[in-house]
């Protein structure tokens, strides 16, 4: 605002001064002599906006790049929630055979899983016959992270110089999906979901943290901690809303925010990210289909399933990265939504913020045509379900017949457009 007044103030003297000029300048058909100061602003916003970009570009070089012996450091310890199968199992594994970590602890609620996951890592650690590999340790921990009493406890015990000492780096991938329209959900699902997605990342989060900062080799309280990093993983689901996922999604999402408030708080030691992975094939997402709508399968099917050893590579190797970035998509979709839905979350380098700036509008358009073709396919299954055609993928669909029935039961029609997405689709 104060250029806007200055430009103003500069014009307004001119004319004040010169008022004698300026009429005999108009009578005689000649431009006023205000040429000079007409390129103030647009100087001004110039140098502002080149600043803006400088500061952004240096802050995040200066904040985040970490040095050579990073990468030793961030190897030292790692703890993997949800580790005992799906994309945590594959995170371990990344980790020990792939990058050596020194010390890597699994976290999940059932010791069966977590005591079949410890044997299949070590017996192919065995099986390299490397001897570095055979000092790597692999420890479990049964533990509910929705309990936030236990998950303390836990850190407190793993986070003990005979047990690692505290993690350099936080794999939060403990989490569980649903599907399901939502007038059918239970209220129950949208708290269970919310406890374990979300609140069960910010328990762990908030137990392991403090431990983390106080990671230091020496006792002097100005040398920073080792270098860390503390990953969220949300979901493609959780940058935009799909049919289906009324109750999932959120929980997601909320991890977004959560991460950008986090990564104010910590000190540049501490790199905190948020992955967004695609349907993966994993025990969770097989789970996940069984009573999965016909709508949501069709939307989600066209994005494709991703093994989760390519998940966990993308992942691993983003924390370990030497300038870290905030947001860790897959794939082309997955960087256009990143971009698309970047908002105020911190860049990666100028180049990052260069595309945020100059293509956001355009993704925006291109989102169109993605939101066009949702709304053809639940239009389609509209039409499929006032036809007699089935709702659902085959295993936990309703019939027309079958829906008919259960609105009687609960003294109320349900009408096929509510069914599938709305009369405003």
């Amino acid at each position: 605002m104060g250029f806007f007044k200055i430009g103003r103030g500069i014009a307004g003297e001119s004319a004040v001064v010169n008022p004698n000029m300026m009429a005999c300048s108009s009578s005689q058909g000649v431009s006023p002599p205000w040429g000079a100061s007409s390129y103030i602003l647009p100087a001004i916003g110039a140098i502002l906006f080149l600043k803006l970009f400088l500061t952004c570009f240096l802050s995040q070089k200066h904040t985040h790049r970490r040095g050579k012996t990073a990468r030793d450091d961030l190897l030292r310890h790692a703890v993997v929630t949800g580790g005992s199968s799906g994309i945590g199992l594959a995170i371990a594994h990344e980790l020990a055979l792939n990058k050596g970590c020194k010390h890597v602890t699994l976290l999940a609620r059932k010791i069966e899983g977590l005591q079949a996951a410890k044997d299949g890592l070590e017996k192919e650690l065995l099986a390299t016959g490397v001897e570095q590999k055979l000092d790597q340790i692999v420890s479990i921990k049964s533990v509910d992270v929705a309990d936030y009493d236990a998950v303390s406890k836990a850190a407190d015990e793993i986070c003990r110089v005979e047990n690692g000492g505290p993690p350099s780096l936080l794999f939060n991938i403990a989490g569980t999906s649903s599907a399901g329209r939502f007038v059918e959900t239970s209220p129950k699902e949208f708290e269970r979901l919310m406890r374990i997605n979300y609140l069960g990342t910010a328990h762990v989060t908030r137990a392991f943290l403090p431990h983390m900062l106080k990671n230091k080799a020496d006792a002097d309280p100005a040398v920073p901690p080792k270098p860390s990093t503390v990953v969220f993983t949300s979901s493609a689901a959780g940058q935009v809303g799909v049919f289906g996922y009324g109750a999932y999604s959120p929980t997601k999402a909320a991890l977004r925010a959560m991460a950008e408030s986090l990564s104010m708080e910590v000190p540049s030691s501490v790199a905190v990210q948020v992955a967004y992975p695609p349907d993966t094939d994993t025990p969770g997402y097989e789970a996940e289909q069984v009573g999965k709508p016909k709508e949501t399968h069709l939307i989600s099917e066209a994005a494709g399933l991703y093994r989760p050893s390519d998940v966990a590579r993308t992942m691993v190797g983003a924390a370990l990265a030497s300038r870290p970035r905030f947001n860790v998509y897959f794939g082309l979709e997955g960087w256009m939504l990143s971009t698309l839905t970047a908002g105020m979350g911190p860049p990666h380098g100028m180049v990052d913020l260069i595309c945020q700036v100059l293509l956001m509008g355009v993704f925006r358009f291109i989102s169109l045509f993605y939101l066009w073709d949702f709304r053809r396919i639940i239009n389609r299954c509209r039409i499929e379900l006032e036809g007699g055609g089935m709702i659902g993928n085959g295993v936990g669909g309703l019939s027309e017949e079958n829906s008919k029935s259960k609105g009687d039961e609960d003294g109320s029609t349900y009408k096929a457009e509510w069914m599938c997405g709305g009369a405003g689709w």
